[in-house]
């Protein structure tokens, strides 16, 4: 009985210790300063600027692809009339 109420305490002063010691630091965090607000803020410009671009290549490679593929018909269709007028 006196190891288990010896290890409980142990316990209970552990988790308070830690307890403590997370809000001790949790609560003195320090606000972001100006230059990484503005930092921040031109990365996620950056980043949106990069985003609309991979937009727009991914129109442009689809439309690419789709005359590819007309293109490629087109040149099937013509060998097909070649071998047949051979």
């Amino acid at each position: 009985m006196a190891k288990f109420l010896k290890l409980t305490g142990m316990t209970l002063i552990s988790a308070l210790l830690v307890t403590s010691g997370l809000v001790g630091c949790g609560g003195s965090t320090t606000k972001a300063s100006q230059e990484d607000t503005v930092k921040l803020q031109e990365a996620r410009a950056a980043a949106e600027s990069a985003e609309r671009k991979l937009s727009e290549l991914r129109t442009e490679r689809t439309k690419l692809e789709a005359e590819l593929g007309t293109t490629g018909e087109e040149e099937q269709g013509e060998k097909q009339e070649q071998e047949e007028l051979q």
